[in-house]
């Protein structure tokens, strides 16, 4: 089980990697409506996977976990974007995500009473520097300003926000529905900015297509591998799984869209996909290093 949890991780965390080469056909305007509709789409994707969140009784002491859910998913699109056109993509992609790792370890370890595995230490230690390698080397424009930081470092807390309310939901309820009213909230909460930036371009047959796709699969489909990873892996494991997104997202830019890429950046993805193997080294009773701690009944 924990074999196929890891690979449902990387490929969920695969798939966002496939975000940016779409999002490119989008202005900078467009984007931030994309964002909310890209939700939208997800929540439907979703619901025709099986997810019926009002279809059953939520429990009381599951209401905040999922307004934090909700709370994280949105507040990660607003604050990454924000960051990204303050401090560009480079900088703000190496926090936001590489950071998300060590406060989801750190939230779970301090709430659980356990320190982190070293093996997971040593796994996020060295995707952090990968992704560090991979976003920085070859960038010649690189900005580095207290807003971009302060909001590369909210959008890395909502992500990890997200990632823990996704465990803690999932241990009580189906992953489907967990996302399916998780997507729905935030697509509501981001409604307004999605009214404001949204233009007539939007509805032509490519940017339909485009936004099809990144709602379906890059949204749907992705978060549902994703949780199923957290499920059985733990919050902290799968989140250190996504860094592979960047390193999808570069490899993809270089081989199929013709970038450049330097002897620095490869070597970043091999460390991210290192680092990978190394949270997933199972313990002496075979569970899963990267766990580092099991959520109360």
């Amino acid at each position: 089980m924990p074999r196929l949890a890891v690979l449902s991780a990387m490929a969920g965390a695969a798939l966002w990697g496939t975000i940016g080469p779409v999002a490119s056909l989008f202005t900078d305007r467009e984007r931030l409506a994309y964002g909310g509709i890209r939700l939208a789409i997800g929540a439907c994707a979703l619901f025709a996977l099986g997810g019926r969140p009002f279809t059953r009784a939520w429990r009381r002491h599951d209401v905040l976990p999922l307004l934090a859910a909700a709370l994280g998913l949105a507040g990660f699109q607003l604050s990454y974007f924000a960051a990204v056109g303050t401090s560009g993509v480079a900088i703000s992609t190496a926090v936001a995500i590489g950071l998300a790792p060590v406060l989801t370890g750190g939230w779970t370890a301090t709430a659980g009473r356990q320190r982190p595995t070293g093996w997971w230490l040593a796994g996020t230690a060295l995707a952090a520097f990968g992704l560090a390698l991979l976003m920085l080397s070859g960038s010649a424009d690189v900005s580095l300003s207290p807003k971009g930081l302060a909001l590369s470092t909210v959008a890395a807390a909502c992500f990890s926000l997200q990632a823990l309310s996704i465990k803690h939901l999932t241990d009580r309820h189906a992953d489907t529905v967990v996302l399916t009213a998780m997507f729905a909230i935030a697509a509501l909460l981001l409604t307004p900015m999605t009214i404001a930036h949204a233009t007539p371009s939007l509805l032509t047959g490519k940017a339909v297509l485009s936004l099809l796709y990144l709602g379906t699969v890059t949204a749907g489909v992705s978060y549902w591998l994703f949780a199923y990873g957290i499920r059985h892996l733990g919050a902290p494991a799968a989140v250190t799984i996504s860094l592979l997104e960047p390193a999808c997202a570069t490899a993809i830019a270089a081989l199929l869209l013709g970038e450049h890429m330097t002897a620095s950046q490869w070597v970043g993805i091999g460390l991210v996909c290192g680092a990978i193997v190394l949270t997933t080294i199972p313990t002496r009773t075979n569970e899963p290093v990267a766990v580092l701690v099991r959520s109360a009944p």
